[in-house]
């Protein structure tokens, strides 16, 4: 292969090494999140989750609303966390009693230098 196309055909890999170095950290994907149900006895305990790079810091606000027939109650939390080396982080634990008929609904919002994103869950 001639000098002339060699250096033609290596200048999508250069260029590419190119762009990639040039690529701004606030391009980083934002983080995830995630709220997990898991039944106990009696109730139900919601795990919140936030997935992102290691090392990333930010905050939180987690809303809980539980309506039934012994009532209904509203709790509001937030506060800091950092991912771990594992790429995640429990930010929040809440475990609480569910009758037969009761629903629940779970909204949170995590923040950090990646932007905002959004989870929600709702019982069936």
């Amino acid at each position: 292969m001639s000098r002339n196309r060699m250096s033609l055909a290596l200048a999508p890999i250069v260029l590419g090494i190119s762009l990639a170095a040039i690529v701004p950290a606030s391009a980083a994907p934002p983080m995830q999140c995630e709220i997990r149900a898991i039944a106990v006895p009696g109730g139900i305990r919601l795990e919140s989750v936030a997935f992102g790079s290691p090392g990333l810091s930010g905050s939180y606000q987690l809303s809980l609303e539980r309506s039934g027939a012994s009532g209904s109650s509203n709790v509001s939390q937030g506060g800091d966390f950092e991912v771990g080396d594992d790429g995640e982080v429990v930010i929040s634990v809440t475990e609480f009693n569910l009758g037969p008929h009761d629903k629940y609904n779970v909204a949170l919002t995590i923040e950090s230098s990646s932007g905002a994103t959004y989870c929600e869950h709702v019982s069936l």
